[in-house]
């Protein structure tokens, strides 16, 4: 088995490069090779020319993940690697959706001890991404965390909470958008949020689709109604551990594929990365990558 790792030594504020070569002492008994990301953009060029290996490592945080995840989706599948990830970023919402261990010296050994099972994969406007599309509110929190990253230095749900409370008491306006499930009527509707799921989280831990599964074809829907400030102050806590999924303002749903029009460009997250447009089309792809997992897998 050959096997390539691509580490992204930037990620975690730098605190990744710091852990390269304890990584090498953990992959000793693998055979590898290691390449180190030089920028933005650069695992997706990697993992797109790495159809001579077997597996491919994303060693980094869910945006080194999500780059590696698009490279490999322009390799044909039968030809197409498996997919590794040691988690070494900030959020590693990834890890929490394939139920990788938090430890890194755990995450090493299940490289060359764990099972291979296959595991969906959304596209939205030619993105793919195997966590989570958001739009609305949220994607203009995760554009503050971008920043605050930089400037605070935070990290995982800490950063996203502090970004998210910004948001709340400066921007909590909600959007008129145009949405169609399943190929079905297009309906209008006025909304903080519509996040688009394989994964039970989101933002470094926010349990935002408690019941997703990232194997069952379907995509987990949760839109949020617009509410005021104080009310959302009081429903936060329950967000932030999955219990909003019965309150009146929240509608939960299960589909294969969601279009959503605005008639202004609407911000949207796909796996935290930004993006700015007026029409979003999420496909589910099921099955669509191979990755390596605990025997057993569970989900924390």
């Amino acid at each position: 088995m050959q096997t390539l790792v691509i580490a992204n030594p930037a990620a975690k504020h730098g605190e990744s490069a710091q852990l390269l070569p304890a990584i090498e002492q953990l992959l000793q008994n693998l055979s590898h090779n290691t390449v180190h990301t030089e920028s933005m953009g650069h695992a997706t060029e990697l993992a797109e020319h790495a159809g001579d290996y077997d597996l491919v490592v994303a060693c980094g945080g869910d945006g080194t993940v999500h780059e590696v995840l698009n490279g490999l989706m322009r390799i044909p599948k039968s030809e197409r690697p498996a997919l590794g990830v040691l988690p070494t970023g900030s959020g590693n919402d990834t890890r929490r959706t394939l139920g990788i261990p938090a430890d890194l010296t755990q995450a090493a050994l299940l490289l060359g001890t764990g099972e291979r099972k296959c595991f969906d994969v959304g596209v939205c406007n030619g993105i793919y991404f195997n966590n989570s599309f958001a739009a609305g509110l949220d994607a203009k929190v995760t554009a503050k965390a971008v920043e605050y990253k930089v400037t605070t230095k935070r990290s995982g749900l800490w950063l996203y909470l502090t970004a998210l409370l910004h948001v709340l008491f400066h921007e909590l306006d909600s959007f008129d958008l145009r949405i169609n499930f399943d190929g079905g009527p297009q309906e209008s509707h006025d909304t903080l949020i519509v996040a688009v799921t394989h994964g039970r989280t989101y933002g470094g831990g926010f349990v935002i689709t408690p019941d997703a599964l990232p194997d069952d074809g379907l995509f987990d829907v949760c839109m949020i109604d617009p509410f005021s400030l104080p009310e959302a102050l009081v429903r936060l806590p329950f967000l932030i551990v999955g219990k909003h999924t019965r309150m009146k303002p929240v509608h939960m749903s299960r589909h294969t594929s969601v279009t959503i029009e605005c008639d202004s460009p609407m911000p949207a997250q796909i796996d935290g990365e930004v993006l700015l447009d007026r029409r979003y089309e999420i496909m589910m792809l099921p099955g669509a990558i191979e990755c390596v997992v605990p025997r057993g897998t569970r989900r924390d």
